[in-house]
């Protein structure tokens, strides 16, 4: 398999829309589909998908006018309704109002070393039913600004990197505050509408912590933005939030718990198990007094397997087959070069754990 690629020829966004929508109707509806069984899969109880996509709708319409309007565009062209690819585009948001606990995994590594270009990679840990929901994007704007995504059909972007060498990575997180976020009904600015607007208005990470710190989040998520000056920053989006965390030694790793001081205390990461911290202590551990140079030392790093806490996952096949999860993708961002350099699967290259491949 290889994960498709589109660019746009379309500049406005409602048009911009139509056009993908067109030319993905069947993935995209099939990706909405798949997130349905999802949502209703983990729900912790009687759930109503059409209420949450319809509220999703309302936020991204009151929230992200312009975002609305391509959203629109990709319902029109892939024939259906607003709401549903809504749903896509808060995916994270409407997962967590299912189950607050969502269980979820990625790891992140930027590397600032001096004298040379940065280096930023992150596995995209996700559920196994989403392996061929996804592609990378080219979008220009009218203004000549270009962003590329990896991102899910239907969403307007993930990871990427812009024209100016703005980097963004996620990373979900969990916090007490998101419950009673959600507990209102609503639903906050979602993460991946957050990561788009970074990507096509921040020249450098000053501008993008002010982009993704001025939204309100009803999902804790991690926004790593990185510029191809050297300069990167995490910034820990959650109701009452953000925190920001900066590298250390030139470092700066993540996984999927809190580290800033303001999210700390809200941190509801070890009622999941141990994975998130034994990944980060891994690769804090492997990079201890040496920087990586390249993506390449990372990816090296991140083909690291344990059954509770692998940075590199694969599914456990004894469960729902809605719930297996793994690692679907390795991405890096070449920032001085605009571009993104995207693997399939884990850092191993397997699906399947390295003991379950066949001869």
């Amino acid at each position: 398999m290889v994960a498709p690629t589109f660019t746009s020829s379309v500049l406005a966004p409602h048009e911009r829309g139509v056009e993908l929508g067109t030319r993905f109707a069947a993935e995209i509806a099939d990706t909405v589909a798949r997130y349905r069984r999802l949502f209703e899969t983990q729900a912790t109880g009687p759930f109503d998908v059409d209420l949450w996509s319809a509220r999703a709708w309302e936020s991204i319409a009151e929230v992200a006018p312009v975002h609305a309007e391509e959203i629109a565009g990709i319902a029109s062209g892939a024939g259906l309704s607003v709401q549903q690819v809504a749903s896509v585009n808060a995916r994270t948001e409407i997962l967590v109002a299912a189950n607050p606990t969502c269980r979820t995994e990625c790891s992140t590594v930027v590397s600032l070393p001096p004298g040379r270009p940065p280096v930023a990679v992150q596995t995209w840990d996700w559920f196994d039913a989403m392996s061929h929901s996804w592609f990378t994007w080219t979008i220009p704007s009218p203004d000549g600004r270009v962003v590329r995504t990896v991102t899910e059909f239907g969403m307007l972007a993930k990871i990427g990197v812009n024209d100016r060498g703005v980097g963004v990575l996620l990373n979900m997180l969990h916090h007490a505050g998101d419950a009673e976020a959600v507990a209102t009904g609503r639903i906050g600015h979602p993460v991946h509408l957050l990561s788009r607007a970074v990507l096509e208005e921040a020249a450098d990470v000053g501008e993008a912590v002010a982009v993704a710190s001025a939204a309100r989040t009803t999902a804790s998520t991690s926004l790593t933005v990185v510029d191809a000056t050297g300069a990167a920053v995490s910034v820990e989006l959650f109701p009452g939030g953000p925190g920001l965390l900066e590298p250390e030694d030139g470092v700066l790793v993540r996984t999927n718990h809190f580290l800033s001081a303001a999210g700390r205390g809200g941190c509801l990461a070890s009622a999941l198990g141990v994975s998130t911290e034994l990944r980060r202590d891994h690769l804090v551990e492997t990079f201890a007094g040496r920087q990586p140079l390249t993506a390449q030392e990372v990816v090296e790093a991140m083909t690291h397997h344990l059954p509770d806490g692998g940075v590199c996952r694969h599914p456990v096949t004894d469960t729902d087959p809605v719930l297996w999860h793994r690692t679907l993708a390795t991405v890096a961002l070449d920032l001085a070069g605009r571009r993104l350099d995207v693997r399939l699967d884990g850092p191993c290259g397997n699906r399947l754990s390295p003991v379950e491949q066949p001869a």
